[in-house]
């Protein structure tokens, strides 16, 4: 009997072994494209050098014009006391803290204004968006109008309408509006209760809890299939997750809740309404640039998607959310990228309504304090751009995560 190829099969003993299958090998550049590919390489090492030797003339010049005109130069700066007051903080400050915690107290109240308005500017968006898109004349008109008109008006102005005329329109102190009787909203800000006490047992449940809720979320998600499963409604499994976790939380925490003494709350955390104000401003405002990249993402999918969903039985709401909106945002994600970049920047127009943020707190007063202008602008735009392009990166990452794989 002859000899056995490679490609042969031998079922003899029951086993199948299949022919190795050959790897496929890159074709050898030739000689011009290798001379293309190292000329490419050196001019990108020579532009990276250009960058670096101008950065550091222009450092040198900063540090000698500063030094010929008697100024300071360097980060030392930050190790100082600063001396002032703070209105509103997330972590504790005071007086005798250095310039490094008055920074960190405006980077978080920056970031809290940014994630915030991401979150709120995004469920806005899609409802206005999905809502212009309504089979009611009423819905689409009001929608659009509402686009149409935050979309023209300058981001300032809608900043400044809200700290001038929705501010004022707020009720004083001694009529302010009672909230379920635990949260009070008046022209001085926002009163909600405050965790005083939480025990460690207490983190450790709740923190148990969520994520034993988000697996069993995932788990059910993942076995539509199952006839069982297939009659649990996610939706209801989310919220019945989301009221478990708020009970444990009020059960086993203990609050202070806000009450009306005198001429102010006491007890409590007080939210100031330049937070308020600043935060429906740009909710609003970059809401109505969400809902026409949710409208357009929405129109992009093709109408074949909607009628081979409805031939499958589904209804309306089952073929915008499984079919329609899983396909409109692999378009919606760039620009969706670059309207939170936008958002992001245009926080700092918090400084306009005397918001205590990075630019206002760092940018602002601590410049003027410490005269090192060339520092804290440094800081300052380092921070804008690595917050930019964390969101570029993550909005990247989920892009290629969704995006469609072609063969």
């Amino acid at each position: 009997m002859g000899g056995r190829s490679d490609g042969d099969v031998d079922i003899g003993a029951g086993v199948l072994t299949a022919a190795p299958v050959p790897q496929r090998q890159r074709p050898p550049l030739s000689p011009e494209a290798r001379r293309r590919r190292l000329w490419g390489i050196l001019n990108q090492l020579f532009l990276i050098a250009a960058v670096l030797a101008l950065s550091v003339l222009a450092a040198r010049n900063i540090a000698l014009n500063s030094q010929a005109r008697g100024l300071a130069s360097g980060f030392d700066f930050l190790w100082r006391e600063a001396g002032f007051k703070i209105g509103f903080s997330l972590i504790a400050v005071d007086e005798s803290s250095t310039y490094a915690r008055v920074f960190l107290v405006g980077l978080l109240n920056s970031l809290l204004v940014a994630g915030l308005g991401i979150v709120a500017a995004t469920a806005l968006g899609f409802v206005v968006g999905i809502a212009q898109l309504s089979p009611g004349r009423t819905v689409r008109v009001v929608s659009k109008l509402y686009v149409e008109l935050v979309r023209n008006l300058p981001l300032i102005l809608h900043i400044l309408l809200w700290q001038t005329v929705v501010l004022n329109i707020l009720p004083r102190v001694n009529k302010a509006i009672d909230i379920g009787g635990i949260a009070f909203l008046s022209n001085r800000g926002l009163n909600l209760p405050a965790a005083i006490n939480v025990p460690l047992p207490a983190t450790a449940l709740l923190i148990g809890a969520g994520l034993a809720a988000i697996l069993a979320i995932g788990a059910a998600r993942k076995a539509r299939r199952n006839a069982v499963v297939r009659r649990v409604h996610v939706p209801l499994l989310q919220g019945a997750a989301v009221v478990a976790i708020l009970t444990a939380g009020l059960v086993l925490i203990e609050w202070q809740f806000p009450v009306l003494k005198g001429f102010n709350f006491r007890g409590g955390v007080e939210i100031p309404p330049e937070l308020i104000m600043l935060l429906a401003a740009l909710t609003v405002y970059n809401g109505a640039y969400i809902a026409e990249i949710v409208r357009a993402g929405v129109q992009s999918v093709h109408d074949g998607q909607r009628q081979a969903a409805r031939a499958l039985g589904l209804s309306d709401r089952q073929t915008m959310n499984l079919v329609i909106v899983p396909q409109a945002i692999r378009v919606m994600i760039p620009s969706m990228a670059n309207q939170y970049s936008h958002l992001i920047k245009a926080s700092a127009l918090a400084t306009v309504i005397g918001y205590p943020d990075l630019v206002s707190v760092f940018m602002g007063t601590s410049l003027n304090q410490t005269g090192r202008a060339v520092e804290i602008v440094a800081i300052t735009a380092a921070v804008y751009l690595v917050l930019t392009a964390l969101v570029s990166l993550a909005t990247g990452v989920y892009n290629r995560r969704v995006m469609l794989v072609e063969r």
